[in-house]
């Protein structure tokens, strides 16, 4: 449910400027890179082998990029309706954040599962550790369907829905027991792979297409937080 506070705080953001775009952009593929690199692949890798860890990755970047080419595209030509392509571009961004965020939560779920099988307290823990970065994500996802003039319901939902999917990990991880370790790290390493797909190809270009020195403040600082968090 915290996951969905993040999309409260951007509905409440009334104004937003290019800095604050910039910043909020950066910042979330700064989030997004570094949780991969610093928690997904490296678990990845620790519960499986760097066969496992690419065929992942690659997996996860394919999936996004099918994704991608199978959605209706935005023409990015100049025209009077020059505003309305825009909102329709950021609508586009948010939901490619949301379906990353989507895929990252469910091993991240699973983590809690398996932890609360060994120790409640652990898995409490674990658990409050895990919905304090989804404030984060729960901004990722908001923000730029904030700006796609999304309405603000579809906006809570959409954000709180990927935050629930860590629910079936943790469900997955406390009725199967245990999973194969192969299995986990295939699926963290294609969540890896989706996440850094959406941040190059959506997040960090339109970052810098409004403001480029606040986005490198912003990819910096998200980057800078993923770390403090793994």
């Amino acid at each position: 449910m915290v996951t969905g506070v993040g999309a409260l705080i951007s509905i409440a953001i009334a104004e937003i400027s290019n800095k604050v775009l910039s910043v909020s952009l950066g910042f979330a593929s700064g989030i997004m890179i570094g949780i991969s690199t610093f928690s997904l692949i490296p678990t990845s890798l620790e519960m499986g082998n760097p066969y496992i860890c690419v065929a992942g990755f690659i997996a996860g970047a394919l999936f996004l990029f099918l994704v991608d080419i199978s959605m209706p595209h935005i023409h990015k030509v100049e025209t009077d309706c020059k505003v309305e392509t825009e909102r329709g571009q950021f609508a586009k961004m948010g939901y490619f954040i949301a379906l990353g965020i989507t895929l990252h939560n469910i091993p991240e779920g699973i983590a809690i599962g398996a932890t609360n099988e060994v120790s409640r307290n652990m898995g409490i823990l674990m658990a409050l550790t895990i919905g304090l970065h989804n404030i984060a994500e729960g901004l990722c996802v908001a923000m730029p369907l904030c700006l796609g003039k999304v309405r603000k319901r579809r906006v809570v939902l959409i954000t709180t829905m990927t935050g629930l999917s860590t629910l079936l990990g943790t469900w997955l991880g406390m009725v199967l027991g245990i999973i194969s370790p192969l299995l986990i790290a295939f699926f963290l390493a294609f969540a890896a792979g989706a996440m850094i797909y959406i941040s190059s190809d959506e997040l960090i270009p339109k970052s810098h297409k409004t403001h480029s020195e606040f986005a490198n403040v912003g990819i910096l600082a998200g980057f800078i937080v993923a770390l403090l968090l793994s």
